[in-house]
């Protein structure tokens, strides 16, 4: 068995992926495999990584289906006591892997670690750095709940933990992670390490640039607090208030883009939730002023409830 395997989703990004593959065989910690999973690229991806020559890089090919579906078919790949997840626009320093072991595999009451991450542009230069100084360790639920902190690139798990447990592959790209980690949190501690951190690279076309805002993170909240148990770890001011707010924000990106209906309708969700914010009764008259006929999506209805977390069903 292996110490560690650290699982790469992937998708038409041939050129970065390289060097995220680079930086994990050349962690100073050795004892790794790379599970670069190709989530249905048609940029010649395959070819790049089937032409590396280090025996600790497999290579496995899939329809596509998203990112939470390349991860579930990297955890039932892995072989490692210790899994990470590495996003192909994200890269480590040499020692992430040893630093974020020595603070983890001595703390059995901890189910993962969660580093610091830092978001550069293409020519280095730092933008953003989340987590650092301070950071929280423990039963975070109620924390993560208030804000999605944890990124996938910046943590490493026992196996253990995953036995049965899987990326929801119903929810969009920018919320089956945080759903994910949420959803762990109530069944194990996470430490913060201070020592390390990843970096994320900015592009036109990184995720967390690209993809607009959608109701997956408020519906994946919705079902943690109402159908999870969150409520027992969340105080509910505090779920009504977040709820508010993530509806909040869903109402005014369809407000801007002229979307009448959905704007109405996520406003008065969000007002439901926190009826003495000011701010959403104003933008619910905003929206009720926008012209019907000009609605981009006059039937829009709001989602449904989520459900039970939803896995893979099979694999390519």
């Amino acid at each position: 068995m292996v110490k560690v395997s650290v699982v790469i989703p992937t998708y038409n990004r041939r050129e970065v992926v390289v060097r995220a593959i680079d930086s994990v065989v050349a962690q100073t910690e050795s004892d790794v495999e790379v599970i670069v999973v190709d989530d249905g690229s048609t940029d010649g991806t395959g070819d790049i990584i089937r032409g590396m020559t280090d025996e600790r890089i497999k290579y496995v090919f899939k329809r596509n289906g998203g990112p939470a579906s390349a991860r579930n078919r990297g955890l039932a790949k892995a072989n490692g006591q210790y899994i990470a997840f590495l996003d192909s626009d994200d890269f480590w320093p040499s020692h992430y892997l040893e630093t974020m072991l020595l603070r983890l595999d001595p703390q059995d009451g901890f189910g993962g670690a969660y580093s610091a991450i830092t978001l550069v542009r293409p020519d280095g230069q730092q933008v953003k750095s989340y987590n650092r100084p301070a950071g929280k360790s423990g039963r975070i639920a109620e924390d993560l709940f208030k804000r999605g902190f944890i990124w996938p690139s910046a943590t490493l798990f026992r196996a253990s933990v995953w036995t049965g447990f899987f990326f929801d592959e119903r929810l969009s790209r920018t919320s089956e992670d945080s759903d994910a980690f949420l959803r762990l949190s109530m069944h194990t501690q996470l430490l913060f390490v201070p020592d390390v951190e990843a970096f994320h690279v900015l592009s036109k076309d990184s995720v967390s640039v690209a993809d607009g805002v959608t109701c997956s993170r408020a519906i994946s909240l919705e079902r943690f607090y109402f159908d999870l148990g969150g409520c027992r770890v969340v105080r509910p001011c505090t779920a009504r208030r977040r709820l508010s707010h993530v509806y909040r924000a869903v109402a005014e990106d369809r407000r801007a883009k002229g979307a009448k209906a959905a704007a109405l309708a996520l406003y008065g969700r969000a007002i439901r939730y926190w009826p003495c914010d000011l701010r959403l009764y104003l933008g619910w008259l905003k929206a009720k002023a926008l012209r019907s006929r000009d609605d981009p999506e006059p039937s829009w209805k709001m989602p449904d409830r989520l459900g039970e977390p939803v896995g893979p069903s099979g694999f390519e």
